[in-house]
């Protein structure tokens, strides 16, 4: 079921290859996003400061494959993981702590995952790293006070897309976990067909081809049983970045699964990621509606 009227959107194959770039460039529509980040980093310093955190825990191999935890205030919480954008080659963990304090405050453990970045590597490991992330998460929830039986997947942008890659994972064959690991999850913002991606300006450094655009496009690879979706945008964001959106919950919904649509009016790309540190936002009323907090 989804919880939204659907809206018509152009379709991205009639663009000329200059509005292409433009739909894929948040700079045609923001062309100053440096106060976003900096209000982002500001806060998540103070989130440090005020909360109980472990810091620069170790998922993984490399220096990149780290996490920082923010414990509930009781044992046996629910877990939200969130995974950052930044265009898949910039941003880190450090720049998302702001979410924890909304988190913490509703009875929720908080996790702000970090990877490489592009061009250290490609998309895949980016992904990978991510899968691992959460793997190592549900392996040692019981360490931090964590419910590994209730883990949620959260993401903005470029970690919207990553998001999506998470919920069609195929745990239980490729892991060894359980098929329903993930619970729920919410990617706003997000990518989840790379066609239209490989199409524009992007590509220069992103190199993706056709076969490996259609891997990574989460929309292609709906499990039978997918989970909880919420999902969203604003209404100020480039159109093709509500029209992924739009698009992923109608094909999600289709499979048959719970699907919220979350439309957040006015709101633009940089405005909907500072929406997940806001107690106040119909963004963060849905995610915790989806963890039944």
């Amino acid at each position: 079921m989804l919880d939204q009227p659907k809206t018509a959107f152009r379709d991205w194959r009639t663009y000329s290859r200059r509005e292409l770039d433009d739909q894929y460039n948040q700079q045609s529509l923001v062309p100053d996003n440096a106060p976003y980040k900096e209000r982002k980093i500001e806060l998540s310093a103070r989130a440090r400061v005020q909360l109980e955190c472990i810091l620069d825990v170790s998922y993984g191999p490399t220096r990149k494959e780290t996490l920082d935890i923010f414990p509930a205030p009781r044992k046996g919480a629910p877990i939200q993981i969130f995974i950052h954008g930044g265009a898949w080659k910039s941003g880190n963990k450090d720049e998302v702590s702001y979410p924890a304090p909304v988190f913490h405050a509703a009875g929720a453990t908080y996790v702000a995952v970090n990877f490489a970045t592009v061009p250290e590597v490609l998309i895949e490991e980016q992904v990978r790293q991510c899968r691992a992330a959460i793997a190592w998460v549900y392996r040692n929830a019981a360490g931090f006070g964590g419910d590994r039986e209730r883990i949620y997947v959260c993401g903005h942008s470029s970690g919207g897309h990553v998001t999506g890659m998470m919920m069609v994972t195929d745990w239980e064959g490729a892991y060894g976990l359980p098929a329903d690991i993930i619970k729920g999850a919410a990617p706003f913002s997000g990518m989840f067909d790379l066609d239209p991606v490989r199409h524009s300006w992007r590509n220069d450094y992103l190199r993706l081809d056709a076969e490996r655009a259609r891997a990574l496009s989460a929309i292609h690879h709906i499990p039978e049983a997918p989970t909880s979706l919420v999902i969203g945008y604003g209404t100020g964001e480039l159109p093709e970045f509500q029209r992924q959106s739009a698009a992923f919950a109608e094909a999600w919904a289709a499979a048959g699964k719970g699907c919220e649509l979350i439309v957040l009016e006015g709101l633009n790309h940089f405005e909907v990621g500072a929406a997940f540190g806001d107690p106040e936002s119909p963004l963060i009323a849905g995610i915790l509606r989806q963890m039944g907090l």
